[in-house]
């Protein structure tokens, strides 16, 4: 227990109650004494400031920042926690949240050479904060080249769903979810 004394506050709360008498004042100072140590950080006026590695990523043909926090899948969580070197959280509970409420992300398995989670270009997310679709949650769907030597830099969901449709590529739809907002940077 603290010992209320040493504080000249205190000291100076303790006689005014002597003088005045009122045991509510005392109660009331006590409790606020006791529940808030003036050597702790309870009255700090600095900012609590904390560090991202942000990855990297196209949307819209333009490449964006993004942070990553949760995954709805422990093994994508480990895997994300390796590759951008801080801790992902395993949320299960991302894989419950309804399609209404997600954006797409694409990442690719093969293809151009690059530094993208699988060695090969970066990701393509759907949308950005403004655009109406956007979402932080992120559902993931793996990109795969049916030819590698038809591969090249796809930059949008647009670009995707047309590679698609010419069978260029082959989309592997998982239930895995991301937490992962884009940035905007000034």
């Amino acid at each position: 227990m603290h010992d209320i004394f040493k504080s000249k506050t205190m000291l100076i709360c303790y006689v005014k109650y002597i003088k005045s008498g009122s045991v509510f004042f005392m109660i009331g100072v006590i409790s606020f004494f006791l529940l808030f140590d003036f050597h702790s950080n309870a009255f700090a006026t600095y900012n609590d400031t904390i560090s991202f590695n942000l990855s990297k990523g196209y949307v819209n043909g333009d490449i964006r920042s993004f942070i990553t926090t949760d995954a709805s899948d422990n093994q994508t969580a480990a895997s994300i926690t390796e590759s951008i070197g801080q801790k992902i959280n395993f949320a299960p509970l991302l894989a419950s949240i309804p399609n209404l409420h997600l954006q797409q992300g694409y990442d690719f398995v093969n293809g151009i050479e690059g530094n993208g989670s699988f060695g090969f270009q970066i990701p393509v997310a759907s949308a950005i904060p403004g655009d109406k679709d956007y979402s932080p949650l992120v559902q993931l769907n793996f990109v795969k080249w049916t030819d590698d030597t038809d591969a090249r830099i796809l930059k949008s969901s647009e670009e995707i769903e047309q590679a698609q449709r010419n069978g260029e590529i082959q989309i592997m739809k998982t239930s895995i979810v991301i937490n992962s907002p884009a940035i905007q940077q000034e």
